[in-house]
């Protein structure tokens, strides 16, 4: 038998001969690893998202109705739009009309007839949506424009956005640190499970090392066991991502429209890095019990 036979052997023998504590030390690494993949996830979906809203963001300037301010004459109207196009930080500008802007609001809460019912046809302002060639230009535009005759006020979606994105990084670091409080956890579990394994061995590694046997040697069989626990793991917390994703991202599409989505191909790549994570979290957490467990 050559010597990495005998350590691969070794390795699955330990596995098996406590089977319990391996199935729990890989249940626990797996579920750390899947919440710890999902914030990733969630990561790279916010700052898609965050990318794809800036880049299509409008400012809207609202024209007085005579409801709150003397209502816009045509004239006014004209003129505001002229200027709006001649400025340099203005990409686009484009009039909707107190109907479209209640058709969009219909289409927008199409699902939550009871909002709807609340609102009156007509009740919503006219605006022009103004396209900036940079969004952070926006004061800029209310600067000039807050105080031009007829315009009620301008409104920055930036605020609402950064609002969504904001509650958004709130449940990816909450998710994160679940995650890490779970992999502290597997960590434990696979150095105890380490231990015991050498406890069990003793006799045997005693006569590994009467006959000459390195300490690397030695240790390997531990250290490979600890390794297939993270690898185990991180594969089923991969094959958990893959199959909920899918799942999750077409419930979403069914609730939430014109939203981009990550593809399946960043799923297969954060599935890598958590796998790897695992699998160096296992080596640490193994070298570190066997320099306790094993004197030699």
């Amino acid at each position: 038998m050559s010597r990495w036979t005998y350590v691969l052997s070794e390795a699955f023998i330990g596995l098996g001969r406590n089977l319990l504590m391996s199935i729990a030390v890989i249940l626990s690494v797996a579920v750390s690893l899947t919440l710890l993949g999902a914030a990733l996830l969630l990561s790279r979906e916010v700052s898609l998202v965050a990318d794809d809203w800036i880049g299509r963001i409008e400012v809207s300037i609202f024209l007085c109705d005579g409801q709150r301010c003397p209502e816009i004459t045509p004239e006014q109207q004209a003129e505001l739009e002229s200027q709006l196009e001649a400025e340099p930080v203005v990409q686009s500008v484009a009039f909707e009309s107190k109907e479209q802007a209640y058709t969009r609001f219909v289409e927008l809460f199409d699902n939550q007839p009871d909002l709807i019912a609340t609102l009156d046809e007509g009740v919503l302002p006219a605006s022009f949506r103004v396209k900036l060639t940079d969004p952070e230009r926006f004061a800029v535009i209310a600067d000039r424009f807050d105080a031009f005759p007829g315009v009620e006020a301008s409104v920055d979606p930036r605020e609402v956005l950064d609002r969504l994105l904001n509650a958004l990084n709130l449940v990816r670091y909450g998710a994160v640190l679940i995650a890490l409080v779970q992999l502290v956890a597997g960590a434990v579990l696979i150095a105890n499970t380490i231990r015991v394994a050498a406890f069990a061995r003793r006799e045997q590694t005693s006569v590994m090392k009467l006959v000459g046997a390195s300490n690397w040697y030695i240790r390997l069989p531990f250290l490979l066991e600890g390794v297939l626990e993270g690898l185990i793991g991180g594969a089923v917390a991969t094959a958990l991502l893959r199959i909920f994703y899918p799942i999750t991202k077409d419930e979403l599409l069914s609730v939430v429209q014109f939203v981009p989505f990550i593809g399946v191909e960043e799923v297969w790549a954060v599935g890598a890095q958590i796998t790897l994570l695992g699998v160096a979290i296992a080596v640490v957490s193994s070298l570190l019990s066997l320099q306790r467990s094993l004197d030699v």
